[in-house]
């Protein structure tokens, strides 16, 4: 069963093996002198903060289309729960975190997931079940950790690994050619 955490795992092994493959071009430019090290050190890092910034947007659009997600403000979680919204106030008040949203899946996944860029536009995918005040109890506690670890989760140190391995793979080319 496809959860929201393993879009994001899928998208790092697809987003690794392309910067694998342009780095492979980019190694045989580096042997032919079209480029210089800096040039493809440049190039490396440029893609990987490319699809560390399309990140979020293929995302969204996979809790839209796979999980049939629905994003909701503040406003409307408060209607359906009064006190899922005044946790999650008090709590993105606490963490200085700007206008959440929450993904709210329907179906069988009860994984609770959240994703940024930077700490902007943060997203909160919860349970349909986080919605009807009587399961909330169930789930409230995997909502707060979450938020706690929403916190520190930063991506931009995954695609800064990607472009150094990708750099020494272009060293190891440009050796063996």
């Amino acid at each position: 069963m496809l959860k929201p955490s393993t879009v994001l795992k899928i998208y790092y092994a697809a987003a690794f093996a392309i910067g694998i493959g342009l780095s492979l071009l980019i190694g045989t430019q580096l042997h032919t002198h079209e480029i210089g090290l800096r040039g493809a050190a440049l190039t490396t890092l440029c893609w990987n903060v490319a699809f560390m910034m399309i990140l979020p947007l293929v995302l969204d659009w996979s809790q839209h289309r796979y999980f049939k997600a629905k994003f909701m403000q503040m406003e409307e979680i408060a209607k359906c729960n009064p006190e899922l919204a005044s946790l999650l106030q008090s709590k993105c008040q606490e963490l200085a975190l700007p206008k959440l949203r929450l993904a709210v899946v329907d179906g069988p996944c009860k994984e609770v997931f959240s994703y940024n860029l930077w700490g902007h536009n943060p997203r909160l995918v919860v349970p349909k079940t986080v919605l009807d005040p009587s399961e909330a109890a169930n789930v409230l506690p995997s909502v707060e950790a979450e938020l706690g670890v929403f916190v520190n989760q930063d991506q931009t140190i995954m695609f800064l690994i990607f472009a150094s391995v990708q750099v020494l793979l272009q060293q190891v080319v440009l050796w063996i050619l």
